[in-house]
């Protein structure tokens, strides 16, 4: 009884390890990034070569923190569980920052602010205003916030498990739109402007909420997530700017002059909706 017990209690202690101590670092040598590899724009793997503004971040935190980053292909559904099962030691993925993930993982960010939007042909007459997303068919990706927001009423959800996928549909016309934020709809924007079906985001059209994208990580890692922290301040003032304009064109060229303003996240939100404070 008295073993039975004991275990009892350290099944139901805090995550992390059993004593209550931070667990050992991950932030050494080779670190495993869960990504969505196919994201133009946030991380794009071509020609075995991996670009986008989060592996500029990830690159970036490696030179800071000494690590070398890997990223390996995760899908939205799955973050949480990448992190749960030890297969990757960071997620940096377009991750919001929820309060239900936030009971499951730990987050430090964000290092990026963004609603959400349509993304249609560039041809596409036929969503001009809210109104106009009622009974026309919108893609989005599984796990996503997107897939969960309130859409109006009359609207069909078609759920894929990435948004690559959706936009080859949209292309189709398989679909009418592609709803998730408009930071990473900029990215399809840009690489699909020399296509045979170009796209555009829908001017003035948004709906869902601001996602805020962080650095997903296990809990019970105080350390890490505070040496992750103070390098994502710096990087925010050092070198954000610059790698948004090189890897986020289309983004730019939509909001000259105050693009700054509208996506790079505000000081204090890093106090507000990281997990640990430093």
């Amino acid at each position: 009884m008295a073993a039975l017990l004991l275990a009892t209690v350290t099944a139901c202690g805090p995550s992390g390890s059993s004593d209550g101590k931070d667990e050992k670092s991950v932030l050494h040598d080779t670190v495993f990034i869960g990504g969505k590899t196919d994201q133009p724009g946030f991380n794009l793997h071509a020609a075995h070569t991996d670009r986008g503004l989060e592996v500029d971040l990830a690159n970036y935190l490696g030179r800071e923190l000494d690590f070398n980053p890997k990223f390996h292909d995760v899908v939205s559904a799955k973050r949480e569980q990448e992190l749960k099962e030890r297969s990757s030691a960071l997620v940096i993925a377009t991750y919001s920052i929820t309060p239900d993930r936030e009971r499951q993982v730990d987050f430090v960010g964000p290092y990026l602010v963004t609603g959400q939007g349509f993304l249609i042909r560039e041809d596409y007459q036929g969503l001009k205003t809210e109104k106009d997303v009622a009974g026309k068919v919108i893609c989005t990706a599984e796990g996503s916030t997107s897939a969960v927001a309130q859409l109006p009423r009359g609207t069909t959800r078609h759920i894929e498990t990435d948004y690559s996928t959706c936009v080859r549909k949209l292309q189709a016309e398989a679909v009418d739109a592609v709803f998730t934020d408009e930071a990473l709809l900029y990215g399809f924007v840009e690489q699909q402007k020399n296509s045979k079906v170009p796209l555009k985001v829908a001017p003035g059209i948004t709906s869902g909420q601001i996602n805020r994208y962080g650095i997903g990580l296990r809990k019970g890692h105080t350390a890490d997530c505070k040496k992750l922290l103070r390098a994502l301040r710096t990087y925010l003032t050092e070198e954000w700017a610059t790698d948004v304009r090189a890897q986020l064109r289309a983004l730019v060229h939509a909001y000259p002059g105050d693009w700054e303003n509208r996506f790079r996240p505000d000081p204090e939100d890093l106090n507000r909706y990281s997990s640990c404070e430093t």
